[in-house]
This record gives structure tokens, sequence and C-alpha cells, in this order.
């Protein structure tokens, strides 16, 4: 059982995007920690949806789903709802537990997904993912505008054919990173969270636009072995801390445990 005072005086500065912050943060103050909410990615709907809709409405011509981010399933569901389209006769594919979870809240009862490693390379383990399995087959990928090409790349190989559903879109925050560290009075976080190699990235670059570099000598804890790798060639100073499950439950864990370990 967690103590509720696990993280006293622990400051952890979170970056994932607003709507999606603020369970984590609030679970970072219950246990004592201060949780300093800098988004470092925004989602939004597309600003033209049209090619969205058109792959929307071409599902007849699909023999599997893929939703790779809970982001995706909120907006492709939402899109799918709005054309009156239907996943209900081919197989649907999840990168992770929460992703195939907001499916299921969305409707989708029978939703496939790796059981430890969430990225596009644990999905791409999965024996129903494999050649035998998807060679002809005609592929549908829903994600944001942009992003990895692992996935795709990977099934044409095993010879499918695929094509995306973007629908949703990434943008940079205008938030000032030392705005925000001035308000809680806080020079160096104790801990930066970055959720994905996006958020990462921007971080990065507020890091470096803002001339605040003393934030290299943060300890960062990232989700997902590949974002962890990234940490220290984008000049970090200390070992990430990483965790592959991005849920709220698995981070809070992992945060209390490093607090321990320190103290």
């Amino acid at each position: 059982m967690m103590n509720d005072q696990s993280l006293d005086g622990i400051t952890v500065l979170v970056t994932r995007p607003e709507g999606q912050i603020e369970t984590l943060a609030t679970a970072i103050e219950a246990q004592g920690g201060t949780a300093i909410n800098a988004p470092m990615l925004v989602i939004s709907p597309l600003a033209d949806p049209t090619a969205a809709q058109a792959a929307a409405t071409a599902l007849d011509q699909i023999d599997i789903a893929i939703f790779v981010s809970k982001n995706a399933a909120e907006f492709g569901m939402e899109l799918l709802n709005a054309k009156g389209a239907s996943l209900d006769r081919v197989p649907v594919f999840a990168v992770g537990l929460g992703t195939r979870d907001t499916l299921n809240r969305l409707g989708l009862a029978a939703v496939q997904a790796p059981a430890t490693e969430f990225s596009s390379e644990g999905l791409l383990k999965l024996e129903t993912l494999q050649q035998e399995a998807v060679d002809g087959r005609r592929v549908v990928i829903f994600r944001g505008v942009g992003g990895r090409e692992v996935l795709a790349k990977t099934l044409e190989r095993r010879g499918a054919e695929v094509r995306y559903c973007e629908c949703y879109e990434r943008q940079k925050p205008d938030v000032v990173l030392g705005t925000v560290l001035k308000a809680h009075d806080v020079r160096v976080p104790d801990v930066g969270l970055a959720t994905s190699l996006e958020s990462l990235t921007n971080l990065v670059e507020k890091i470096e636009e803002e001339g605040i570099d003393r934030l290299f000598d943060m300890q960062m804890l990232v989700v997902g072995s590949r974002v962890g790798q990234e940490v220290e060639s984008l000049g970090f100073t200390q070992r990430p801390l990483v965790v592959e499950n991005p849920s709220d439950e698995s981070i809070l864990r992992r945060l209390i445990r490093w607090a321990d370990e320190e103290s």
C-alpha cells in the first residue's frame, strides 16, 4: 500500500498533454509531492478532416484495424461513430493496455494488445500480426498526423497493404517553461516526466530556447526503452528511470520507489 507521504517534498515536472495530465498530477500530490504541470504536446482535432473521413467510410475494404494510442482511439472512434461506420467485423489491435481499455469503453469488446511491451515493436511481436496472418490483408492504422513509420513498414514487408486514418493533430505548446517553474518557486524539479519521444524532444527544445540548461541535470522518468535511449543523447546528465507501462499507477510506483531509494 502506498504511503500518503511517499513523495513528500518531491517536485515532478509533468509534461503530458492537457486533458491527460490531471489524474497523474492529482495522484502525485496525494502522495505528498508537487506536480508542476507543463504540457509539452497539444492534442487537437484535425483542421481538415476530409482525408480521415474518407478513410472512415472505406472500412468495408479493411481486414485489420490498429490504434496506436489512446488519442487515436478517442478521435478515431468519434470519427467512425459520426460516419456510422463499424469495426465489428474485423480484428482490432491496440498498442497498449490503456488504448485497449479506451476502445473497450467506447464499445469495442474484442481488442488485442501486447501483454508487456507497449510499443509498435511489442505489437509487431503478436502472433496474430505475423506474416502468415497479415500477408495479403488490408490494414488501417489509426494515428495522429505524422509519426513513426516502423509499424506500417514492417507490416508491408510481411505482405500487408497498409493505409492510415490520421484522425488528430499534435502541436507544440505555447507554454513558457521558465514562467511555470517560477510560479512554483522551483529552479530544477526533482524529476521530469516524458511519456513519449515527442514530449521529450519538445521539452529539450523549450529548455534550449529559454536558456535554462540547468534542467538537463533533472532526473528524467520516461515511458518506453526507446525514449529512455534518447535521454542521454539529448543532453540530460542522469541515467533515466524507465517504465514500459504508461499508466498513472505504473509511473507513480516508479516515482515512489525512486524517492525511497534517494532518501
